[in-house]
Order: C-alpha cells, then sequence, then structure tokens
C-alpha cells in the first residue's frame, strides 16, 4: 500500500512530460492538453483519497478538496486564465481552513505572510504598468496564497514544502505572464507545481 504513492508520483511525471510535448509541438488542440494537464493532477488527488481513507480527519479532507479544485483549474486556466485563477484561488481558500483546523494560526504565521506579502509588493510595482487593471485580481490572489503558504510554515513538512513549491511555481507563472521572453521557465514552473501538488497530498499520509 505504501508504494502507491510512488506509483501515482511516477505516472504524474509522465504525463508533465507529456504536456510539454504537446505545449511545445504544434498541431494539438485544447481537448488532449486538458485531459493531460488534469490527468498529472489526479494523481495528488487519488494520492490525498488513500490517505484521507487510511486516517480520516477534516483536515485532510479539506486538503482532497482543494486538490480537487485544482485540477479543475488546470483545465479551465487552458480555456479561461481568470476563471482558472479563481477555482486555484479556492483551493489555496481550502488549504487554509485545513491547516487552521490542523495547526491553527500563530504569531509566527502572521510574520511570514508579512514578508512574502513585501516581497510580492515589490513585483507588484515593478510590473504594474504591464498588470494594468488586473493588478487588483493579481494581488488579492497573491494574498490568499501566501496566507496559504504561511499557516503552512508550521504544519508538517510535506505540507510546508508542497506550500512553498506552490508559491515558487505561481511566482515563476507571474514572471512569465510579464517577461514572455523566458519561455524555458515554464518547465520548471510546472513541474514546481506538480511536484507542490503531489507533497500536499503525501502530508495526508503523514500529518
Amino acid at each position: 500500500m505504501r508504494c502507491v504513492p510512488f506509483v501515482l508520483l511516477a505516472v504524474m511525471a509522465v504525463c508533465y512530460l507529456i504536456i510539454q510535448h504537446m505545449k511545445h509541438t504544434p498541431g494539438y488542440g485544447r481537448s488532449p492538453k486538458i485531459a493531460v494537464k488534469c490527468a498529472a493532477t489526479l494523481m495528488a488527488v487519488f494520492t490525498a483519497l488513500l490517505g484521507c481513507l487510511h486516517a480520516p480527519a477534516p483536515g485532510r479532507f479539506l486538503i482532497l478538496a482543494g486538490l480537487c479544485a485544482g485540477t479543475a483549474a488546470d483545465g479551465v486556466l487552458i480555456v479561461h486564465f481568470v476563471a482558472g485563477g479563481a477555482l486555484f484561488a479556492l483551493g489555496h481558500i481550502l488549504y487554509i481552513l485545513a491547516f487552521c483546523l490542523m495547526g491553527g494560526v500563530s504569531w509566527g504565521s502572521l510574520w511570514v505572510f508579512l514578508g512574502l506579502m513585501g516581497l510580492f509588493s515589490l513585483g507588484l510595482a515593478r510590473f504594474r504598468r504591464r498588470m494594468g487593471r488586473r493588478a487588483p485580481l493579481f494581488a488579492a490572489y497573491a494574498a490568499v496564497l501566501m496566507a496559504m503558504v504561511s499557516l503552512a510554515a508550521f504544519q508538517h513538512p510535506l505540507f510546508a514544502a508542497g506550500a512553498a513549491l506552490f508559491a515558487f511555481s505561481d511566482a515563476l507563472l507571474f514572471y512569465l505572464l510579464m517577461e514572455r521572453d523566458h519561455v524555458r521557465l515554464d518547465y520548471i514552473s510546472l513541474g514546481a507545481y506538480y511536484l507542490g501538488q503531489f507533497l500536499l497530498a503525501l502530508g495526508t499520509w503523514a500529518a
């Protein structure tokens, strides 16, 4: 039973390689890209589901719900960026609720949140013109993401690492949206995202 998550991780890695091939090879439509991208995140969903069944707890089921929101977001993001971002924000809110149940809010998490938002404000100042009217949406999403990371920082190390990788992936994605000349960073961004989601799922086994 314990080897199952590693099999699912291997399948996720294969899906990652396939989606990268499809993104950089002409001729593939939206549907196959959506199917493969969502299939990769589903491996994290299955991992979390097994963790929840092994040791049921409200916080673990909220992590599972957040992963389901992320899977839906993966598909929607290809069709509509704002709607996909909203689903990811919903996933982060579910993670926040889970971490509040599992560990609560501490002064440490508050200071981490303020520090992360300070870093984001530097990026906001640099790319304000390019963001235009989207700036409030980016700021709201960042606040939710940073709240999730700051709470995860004081949870089980798997949750902390997963949340940190998720934030790192989104930071790279934000940079790619502003600076489109660095396309190869997408390989790192998507890889960090999938690994982050999987670590969050694996945390349901260990927390």
